[in-house]
C-alpha cells in the first residue's frame, strides 16, 4: 500500500527552520542530492532535496499532511500517477454534466455542469480526475478541493424536501433531473460566453424524452447535447462533472450525520432500510421525511 505523501516547494530560509525544527529527529543522509533527513514520533518520515531547481521537502507517512501543514497552510497530498485516465476520447473545449444521488434514500439530488479546456486537462489528469464512481469516496476528498478554484462549473442541489414537493407535483425523478441539467448547462455556458461549445451528458434517459420534460416549461432549452451512456467514462468534463457532484453528496451527507450525530447509509438497500427503522425511532417520521426521498420504497417500509 502506497503511504501518503505531501510535498512542499521551500526555499533555503524555510529548509533552514525544518531543520532546526527537526533536529532531534534526524537521520543519517542516503541520496546524492538529500540535504536533510528526519523521522518524527508519529512515523512521519522528512526529507528536504537541494538540486539545481532548488530546495523541496518531502513529508511521508500517514500524518504526512498534519506534518506539511504546520509549513503550509495550503498543502495537499501527491496523487499517485496511476490514478490517471489514460485516454479521454475528446479533449477539446467541452462542457459536461453529471448526477449524483438519484440511487439513494437519503440525501439531495445534485446535478454538476463543468467546463474543461485544453489547457485544464494536463492539471486534471495530475490530479487523477476520472469517473467518480471508479474512485473510492476518501480519494474524491483528497481530489476535488484541489480542482475547486481551478476549473469553471455549476453546481444544482435538489434538497430532499424539494424533491418531494416536485414529486407531489407530478414530476419524476428523470424530469426533475432534466430540469437541473438544462439549468446548470445554461450556468456554465454563460460563464465562458461560448455559445457553441461542444456539451456532453451522462444519458439517463432517450434524447426526445430529455427534451419533452423541457418543453413548454423553459424558454431557454439548451441545444447541442450529445447524450452518451458512461459518459464520464470518455469525456474529462463529465468526469470532472461527476466527482464534484460526488464530492458535494459525500459532504452533505456528512453535515446531516453530525447534525443527528449518525453516519448516514448511502444506496437504498437492506442496510438501508434497518438503519432508518431505528433511526425513524429516534428522530420521528414527520423528521426524516424532510431528509429522504418519499417516493423510494424504503419510505413505504415506514409507513
Amino acid at each position: 500500500m502506497q503511504k501518503t505523501s505531501v510535498t512542499l516547494k521551500i526555499d533555503e530560509v524555510v529548509a533552514n527552520k525544518i531543520i532546526e525544527f527537526y533536529q532531534d529527529s534526524q537521520l543519517e543522509n542516503n541520496g546524492e542530492y538529500v540535504f536533510f533527513h528526519a523521522k518524527t514520533i508519529d512515523e512521519v518520515v522528512v526529507t528536504i532535496y537541494n538540486s539545481s531547481k532548488g530546495f523541496k521537502v518531502l513529508f511521508t507517512g500517514d500524518k504526512a499532511l498534519d506534518e506539511a501543514l504546520i509549513w503550509d497552510e495550503n498543502a495537499s497530498i501527491n496523487i499517485p500517477k496511476e490514478s490517471v485516465k489514460s485516454e479521454w476520447l475528446n479533449v477539446s473545449n467541452q462542457i459536461g454534466s453529471d448526477e449524483v444521488g438519484t440511487g439513494d434514500f437519503f440525501g439531495p439530488l445534485i446535478v454538476v455542469a463543468a467546463y474543461t479546456s485544453k489547457e485544464t486537462i494536463t492539471l486534471l489528469k495530475e490530479l487523477g480526475v476520472d469517473d467518480s464512481k471508479k474512485l473510492t469516496d476518501q480519494k474524491i476528498l483528497e481530489i476535488v478541493p484541489q480542482v475547486l478554484d481551478k476549473v469553471i462549473y455549476s453546481q444544482l442541489t435538489c434538497p430532499p424536501t424539494k424533491y418531494n414537493e416536485l414529486i407531489d407535483k407530478g414530476h419524476n425523478m428523470n424530469s426533475i433531473k432534466a430540469i437541473l441539467h438544462n439549468e446548470a448547462l445554461h450556468n456554465v455556458r454563460g460563464k465562458i460566453h461560448n455559445q457553441n461549445v461542444i456539451c456532453y451528458v451522462d444519458q439517463f434517459c432517450d434524447p426526445s424524452t430529455y427534451y419533452r420534460y423541457l418543453q413548454g416549461k423553459y424558454d431557454a432549452i439548451f441545444n447541442n447535447i450529445v447524450f452518451e451512456t458512461k459518459a464520464e467514462s470518455h469525456y474529462p468534463s463529465v468526469a470532472l462533472a461527476s466527482m464534484i457532484a460526488r464530492y458535494s453528496f459525500i459532504k452533505y451527507l456528512e453535515e446531516l450525520g453530525n447534525k443527528y450525530d449518525v453516519v448516514i447509509p448511502k444506496g437504498a438497500g437492506k442496510k438501508v432500510d434497518e438503519f432508518t427503522l431505528s433511526f425513524k425511532d429516534k428522530i420521528g417520521l414527520e423528521e426524516l421525511g424532510k431528509i429522504i426521498k418519499k417516493n423510494f420504497k424504503n419510505y413505504q417500509k415506514l409507513l
